[in-house]
């Protein structure tokens, strides 16, 4: 004897096994549809219709026979159609958009209808599916009982006045906020750059005020030479002068006043390094030589 369980099984059984191929049946399009709104629509306006569909692997969507662009009946004209094909595990996946603008124009409310669409694909064996028709009402502009010869056209409205005055102060107060930045970036870049002549210059009337010495004017002249090597990048000799000048012309003027300062620098470190001040070449005269090379520095700046 069966038991009550046993025959359950039994009896759902032949159902499964003819419901197995059904739900495992791969070719099957699976369409969902975007409907728009089926109300409140007036001549002129677009309605949009978009549905996707999803195919299983093998399978397209022939594209070109979806709605072109044209008069479709007498209430829509198709504006166009586009889509998009995203692949899939499963499958591709079509995205399609169709525009609808209503172009009648009705003097009262009226039904008007989008057909039914048929959809085509290509694959191993066929398919088919197909948007139903969709319904929606058209609203007219004019009232019913107002004839045409009583409309009256209302002209376009005149541009709105936009008041500037906050935009012209805003934009007064950018430009000055820019061209302080601007010019603390070019302080920066040039303002700020090490002068050492100039350098030179202030520290060399210090010392020469106090009076010169044998060692504030052996200060001076290596307080110079060391401007000289700061300007040229590297530590200047006599012989190299033709070059550092040809380097920076603001320099070509004080050629031979530098040649005869190396030539000092020579007889005071060298030559004669215990012998008193030159007489011929005075304090004053290294400070102006100084004075003059700042300047020099400044025009080259």
């Amino acid at each position: 004897m069966m038991a009550p369980r046993s025959r359950t099984l039994a009896a759902w059984l032949p159902l499964l096994l003819c419901a197995g191929p059904v739900l495992a049946d791969p070719a099957t399009p699976r369409l969902e549809i975007q409907p728009p709104r089926d109300f409140g629509y007036a001549m002129g306006d677009i309605l949009e219709q978009s549905f996707t569909v999803a195919l299983p692997r093998g399978y397209t969507l022939e594209t070109g026979y979806l709605p072109q662009t044209g008069a479709l009946d007498e209430y829509l004209e198709i504006q166009g159609s586009e889509w998009r094909m995203e692949q899939q595990e499963e499958g591709p996946v079509y995205e399609v958009r169709i525009a609808y603008q209503v172009f009648k124009g009705v003097r009262a409310t009226e039904t008007a209808t989008v057909p039914a669409l048929p959809l085509r694909f290509q694959g191993p064996s066929p398919l088919a599916a197909q948007l139903p028709e969709w319904r929606f009402t058209v609203a007219p502009l004019i009232p019913p009982d107002l004839a045409d010869e009583q409309v009256a056209i209302r002209g376009p409205l005149p541009p709105m006045e936009t008041p500037t005055r906050p935009h012209t102060s805003r934009l007064v107060g950018y430009l000055g906020l820019a061209s302080a930045l601007l010019g603390l970036i070019a302080w920066q870049r040039h303002g700020s750059e090490p002068r050492p002549f100039a350098r030179a210059h202030r520290e060399l009337r210090r010392q020469l005020r106090r009076g010169a010495t044998a060692a504030t004017y052996r200060a001076a002249v290596q307080r110079l030479h060391q401007a000289l090597n700061e300007t040229a990048g590297h530590s200047l000799f006599a012989e190299q002068l033709g070059g550092f000048c040809a380097e920076r012309p603001a320099f070509a003027e004080l050629r031979e006043e530098l040649a005869g300062f190396f030539g000092l620098s020579r007889r005071v470190f060298f030559a004669a390094p215990d012998a008193p001040l030159p007489p011929d070449y005075p304090a004053a005269r290294l400070e102006e030589l100084c004075r003059r090379c700042a300047q020099a520095e400044r025009r080259r700046a």
